[in-house]
């Protein structure tokens, strides 16, 4: 479960979002894993590297519409989402994020 995460998380990370997550939500992850793929790599293309922390923090994010992501997050200089992003990511939810 998770397999397809190799490429962005090491598997130390892979076993801790394991852990923290109840089998429903990492039931979710696996059906809804091209969607997840398609934000991670959003994510990293403007250079929001804290993967891990942001699934831990905000597993929701991963389920929601890239297009929607991309707007939410477009009305927000992109230092600010980056240093939100990176830091807490869960405070993300004040931007309506």
């Amino acid at each position: 479960m998770l397999d397809y995460l190799n490429g962005y998380l090491d598997n130390n990370d892979i076993e801790i979002i394991k852990k923290q997550f109840n089998k429903d939500i990492l039931n979710n992850f696996e059906a809804m894993k091209d969607n997840v793929l398609l934000i991670i790599n959003y994510l990293l293309s403007i250079d929001i590297k804290n993967i891990k922390n942001i699934i831990l923090k905000r597993p929701d994010l991963f389920f929601e519409d890239l297009e929607l992501l991309k707007e939410k997050v477009g009305k927000y200089d992109n230092n600010l989402i980056k240093f939100i992003f990176d830091n807490d990511p869960s405070s993300l939810i004040n931007l309506e994020i």
